[in-house]
């Protein structure tokens, strides 16, 4: 299973697909290509479970070809069954758009002026989706082995921006495998900033009730420490959030500096609570029986400066 989020495209035009492959690349998501419905075929026969989204072009035989990327929809949902499939298209018609729906399609999209902000909102809103589909199954098939399979994914990745996106969604799992805590979001952007990840909190857990509605964490998945400087960015994002976010995990499982814990002690008469997180302290947390038991752990050693 990919962790961070797997796209099949199936389109014929070259040139839009190397413009979907910049797109999500760049969002730390893994990208695999069909030009034909053959090539399709043979890449959902292959690793159907993996794809979270299926970008489908509508017409894989150019302008004036038929519509036999809808052909493809009923396969996508037999062999992928996690996916959500997006119909992408130039040439959109009532007709279509109600037979691709009939079919089993999540959306559709048109290709226009504002295609690449839609295209990024369908299908992280879709990956959401699948998300939420494959933690059912975690639960079921179980959640250690996923866990686990992630974190080496997380160690082992060479890509920076992947590097960063499989670290928040390992982080997502944990908190969606840790009682308590309810949906989990991952880069939140509303124009101004960037938040790597909100946690719902609806925990009854005397640590963790009185904390607020959310919780912030933010990911650096990074060889060499963390330093002062992020902390000190990450400190920021909660000043514009009316006084309603107070409680923040930094994720480094390249560890901190001595600055970082420096910099966290000298605010400690603030209101906001920062609580660093570094490889040991995730591994604890996947391979433990009891996962509330680790987070309480976590915030006792942040409220009282404690070393582990």
């Amino acid at each position: 299973m990919t962790a961070a989020g797997h796209i099949l495209i199936v389109d014929d035009d070259a040139p839009f697909i190397r413009i979907y492959r910049e797109i999500f690349e760049r969002d730390g998501l893994l990208v695999t290509a069909a030009h034909t419905p053959a090539e399709a075929a043979s890449a959902l026969g292959s690793a159907g479970s993996e794809f979270d989204v299926v970008l489908l072009d509508q017409r894989l035989q150019g302008p004036g070809g038929s519509d036999t990327g809808l052909d493809l929809i009923e396969q996508v949902g037999r062999l992928a069954p996690f996916a959500k499939t997006i119909v992408v298209t130039g040439y959109a018609t009532p007709s279509a758009i109600e037979r691709a729906l009939a079919l089993g399609a999540y959306d559709y999209l048109v290709k226009n002026g504002a295609f690449e902000a839609l295209l990024r909102a369908k299908v992280r809103n879709a990956i959401e989706v699948t998300s939420a589909r494959r933690q059912i199954a975690l639960q079921e098939a179980g959640v250690i082995g996923t866990l686990r399979a992630t974190w080496t994914q997380v160690r082992t990745e060479r890509d920076r921006n992947r590097k960063g996106k499989l670290l928040e969604e390992l982080v997502k799992l944990l908190f969606q495998a840790t009682p308590g805590f309810g949906r989990v979001t991952t880069r939140l952007d509303n124009g101004i900033e960037e938040i790597d990840i909100k946690i719902d909190n609806r925990s009854d857990d005397p640590t963790w009730k009185d904390e607020g509605p959310y919780l912030l964490g933010e990911c650096k998945n990074w060889s060499s420490p963390c330093g002062a400087n992020e902390v000190r960015s990450f400190r920021a994002k909660f000043t514009t959030k009316y006084n309603r976010v107070r409680t923040g995990f930094l994720f480094a499982p390249g560890g901190f500096t001595r600055e970082v814990h420096e910099d966290i002690r000298s605010n400690k008469a603030g209101t906001i609570l920062i609580i660093p997180v570094d490889a040991d302290d995730l591994e604890r947390w996947i391979a433990a029986d009891d996962r509330l038991a680790v987070l309480r752990e976590l915030h006792e050693r942040a409220v009282f400066d404690l070393q582990r």
